[in-house]
């Protein structure tokens, strides 16, 4: 028997345990752009010597900090949006917050699955992450065409 409550709730903890490791590393990440802390560029690169970012770097260097401060700011903001559209899926079971969730999820998984792959830095734990977001659009658009048929 389909449970469309129980249903929601899942789709909910998904999305709100997506959220979370997007928006305290936005942050985090915003932060150290403008504080202007290339020793930041860890957070990518942890391969990265840290002696080697404590010189002094010209001014170019500052374009990388925008960049890795955009980066920043775009995890945060997909971050926000999933966290509110967790809460408004858990609270009233909103068609519009399972859409508006898959759909910016979605793409921001999908923009970062093609940037790892430009550079070749994809691992298994890239492809873990994508897994999970796409298990939660499925059951989300599963779910969607469920309630769709009973009405």
């Amino acid at each position: 028997m389909y449970k469309p409550i129980a249903v929601t709730r899942i789709i909910s903890v998904l999305w709100f345990m997506w959220s979370l490791p997007h928006i305290i590393p936005g942050i985090m990440m915003m932060q150290n752009a403008l504080s202007g802390d290339i020793s930041s560029i860890q957070f990518l690169f942890p391969e990265t010597d840290s002696s080697a970012l404590k010189r002094d770097y010209p001014l170019e260097v500052d374009a990388i900090l925008v960049t890795f401060g955009q980066h920043g700011f775009n995890l945060f903001w997909f971050g926000i949006v999933a966290l509110i559209s967790a809460v408004w899926i858990w609270v009233w079971q909103s068609r519009a917050a399972i859409i508006l969730a898959s759909v910016v999820i979605g793409f921001a998984d999908v923009g970062a699955l093609f940037a790892t792959f430009m550079i070749g830095r994809i691992d298994i734990f890239g492809i873990l992450i994508f897994t999970g977001t796409l298990l939660g659009i499925i059951l989300s658009v599963s779910h969607l065409k469920k309630t769709v048929q009973k009405r």
